[in-house]
């Protein structure tokens, strides 16, 4: 009696994975594009899908040119906010500075209370070969000091499509579908 597929099954989260069916002889493989997963409503999130032959240096400049614009926005907001606070013309000047206080101090949204905090985020995504070019750019970001960089890994389902060639109908080739995962990461920068 083999046991060891009993004790496989028996360990939580093991699954008996099937492999794929094998490549009929003759036949090819046409890869579809990976399906990115749909663009968030707000543009706080800025998605950078990388390849594995993207240039390194085109995705560090994109990353720290989005960084940028988000401090840009961020520290405009700020100042109007801030300006906000402090013109209530009734008040006098410690009931001003002292409202002020109270909201760069609120916790649950972190600093002035404008949720900004979180909004310069930016995502750099690959699958399979690109995963090595995301960990360099993460690496790169990781070492600057106003940065920081989460990572986040994943699978993502793609569809292939094998091609059988007829030669014995002549009229063409059969085309059928076949599904498969492919690992990915995503490198989550911002700023301190």
């Amino acid at each position: 009696m083999d046991h060891s597929e009993d004790r496989i099954s028996q360990v939580p989260g093991a699954s008996a994975e099937k492999k794929l069916p094998p490549i009929p002889k003759g036949a090819t493989v046409r890869r579809r594009p990976v399906p990115s997963s749909p663009v968030a409503s707000t543009s706080s999130a800025r998605r950078i899908h990388v390849s594995a032959k993207t240039p390194f240096r085109s995705v560090t400049a994109r990353v720290r040119k989005q960084l940028d614009k988000y401090l840009r926005q961020s520290a405009s907001s700020r100042a109007t906010f801030t300006n906000k606070l402090s013109q209530k013309k009734n008040a006098s000047l410690e009931n001003r500075i002292r409202r002020i206080q109270e909201q760069s101090q609120n916790t649950t949204t972190g600093g002035l209370g404008l949720g900004l905090e979180n909004s310069g985020e930016v995502l750099v995504i690959g699958t399979g070969r690109a995963i090595q070019k995301v960990t360099e750019v993460a690496l790169f970001f990781q070492k600057q000091p106003d940065c920081i960089v989460q990572l986040r890994t994943g699978s993502v389902a793609v569809v292939d499509d094998v091609i059988s060639h007829d030669d014995d109908s002549g009229f063409g080739e059969d085309v059928t579908e076949r599904a498969r995962m492919m690992s990915s990461l995503e490198a989550s920068i911002r700023l301190r």
